[in-house]
């Protein structure tokens, strides 16, 4: 007779000891070792203090900051950011940055644009690029395989735009730019390809001096409520561009060669390319809250959600209430579609650099290596929700795949990728973000960029 109420006791009593011994330690042992920064992160204010000691001025118009990259190796390098807003006239806005890599390489860019200028529904834009990478590679269309060409390239680009509509969501985009590029042989013969009938010198432009200009024309449709913390919306980017590039500066067989002499014939083919792409972004808002970002007493609220428990009170952040008040009342799901495409005046003639590449900035997150071809598509989602007023939390799923013909795309070359990280940004400008993707189980890649997760 008492044998029923003996189990359903000795059943609480090992759900006690499971709970204590087993489960409990597993979650503690996962939140705690990343409740630990945060909580340093938040408690002491370090976005906030950042963002201040970043920020000069008045108004806050100039922010000016150090970038780096401390991944192993020639990767590393550090750098300095300079924005300033309404530098010259209202409405302008100019950006400096310059890195420094530990291989003496360099990297510098400046950007300008200016809203109405004259007073004229225009916008106008000019940006400068300069770059020394001793480690450049190009990648042979359709494979993995990379060859190192050191390359020092100075780019120009103006840009000239107008709105379409009153509301200024439709926009209408002309650009012109000119690239000089100096590439040469790595020290190491055994890296490069050599006079490869596949991937042809004379045809490619590879190792060589070169020039390319280019015309563009773009279609912008945004409609989003902020650009850098969107939560609603569509962003549409249709564009085609015509580059021009000349014949080649050159190369001697006896820079690559011993045994032969003289320079290497110059390609009868024309090496012009166009280049055209299609960007589709939509943001779904889903909460009760009116908007995505937080107020400074909802950022408090959330900061102790993160911040104020110890390690035997890890659990709490799985409770199905917390979850709903943190990760449910602000979410955010991203989505992208972005196909990319390049078509040769004639077969085999294009330069090396003329063909879109899939890697991390595609995005495709969990690759570090890159992939090369004529035709490229993807799609990416994100699930993003408010840590704090400029921080939000990440989750991604994305997938791609390349073909050498528009009709060829097959799963065969079919890649996904998915992550988790944060990003820091204010509704009107975007400051960086750490992010950990993966592909499969072939390990994993960490992106730390002040560039945006979409282009």
């Amino acid at each position: 007779m008492f044998q029923p109420a003996f189990a359903e006791e000795t059943a609480g009593e090992d759900d006690s000891w499971l709970y204590a011994h087993i489960l409990q330690p597993v979650l503690n042992a996962a939140v705690y070792p990343l409740s630990a920064p945060v909580r340093y992160v938040l408690n002491n204010g370090v976005v906030e203090k950042s963002v201040e000691l970043m920020s000069f001025g008045e108004d806050k118009k100039i922010f000016v900051y150090p970038t780096m990259n401390l991944k192993p190796g020639t990767q590393t390098q550090l750098g300095m950011t300079y924005r300033h807003r309404s530098i010259l006239f209202n409405r302008d806005y100019l950006v400096l940055q310059g890195s420094y890599y530990a291989n003496g390489d360099l990297y510098l860019s400046d950007r300008y644009t200016k809203q109405e200028p004259f007073g004229l529904p225009l916008f106008v834009g000019f940006r400068y690029k300069l770059y020394w990478d001793s480690d450049a590679n190009f990648i042979i269309p359709g494979t993995k395989e990379a060859f190192i060409q050191p390359d020092s390239t100075m780019s120009f680009q103006w840009r000239i735009g107008a709105p379409l509509t009153k509301s200024k969501k439709l926009n209408l985009e002309l650009s012109t730019s000119q690239m000089f590029i100096d590439a040469d042989l790595p020290d190491n013969s055994k890296d490069s390809i050599l006079n490869d009938a596949v991937f042809s010198i004379a045809d490619r432009g590879l190792y060589q001096s070169s020039k390319q200009y280019s015309v563009a024309l773009s279609l912008v449709y945004d409609d989003l409520d902020f650009p850098y913390a969107p939560s609603k919306g569509d962003r549409v980017i249709l564009s085609g561009e015509y580059n021009f590039a000349p014949e080649y500066g050159g190369i001697r067989y006896d820079s690559f060669d011993s045994q032969r002499s003289g320079k290497v014939p110059k390609s009868d083919k024309s090496h012009d390319y166009i280049y055209n792409s299609l960007i589709w972004q939509h943001y779904f808002y889903f909460g009760k809250a009116k908007q995505y970002i937080l107020s400074a007493r909802e950022a408090r609220q959330s900061r102790k959600f993160y911040t104020d428990f110890s390690w035997d009170e890890a659990l709490r952040v799985w409770r199905p209430e917390n979850i709903r008040e943190t990760l449910l009342e602000r979410r955010v799901v991203a989505l992208q579609f972005r196909m990319e495409n390049m078509w040769e005046m004639d077969k085999g003639g294009a330069p090396f650099n003329a063909f879109p590449t899939m890697n991390a900035r595609y995005p495709m997150r969990g690759y570090g290596d890159e992939w090369s071809a004529y035709h490229i598509m993807g799609l990416s989602a994100e699930y993003r929700w408010p840590i704090d007023r400029f921080v939000d939390g990440v989750l991604f799923d994305e997938y791609a795949m390349h073909a050498e013909k528009v009709k060829e795309f097959s799963f065969d070359r079919f890649y996904n990728s998915w992550g988790f990280g944060i990003r820091v940004r204010m509704p009107e400008l975007y400051l960086f973000r750490a992010q950990v993707g993966f592909h499969g189980l072939h390990g994993v890649n960490l992106i730390l960029t002040i560039a945006p997760e979409f282009k």
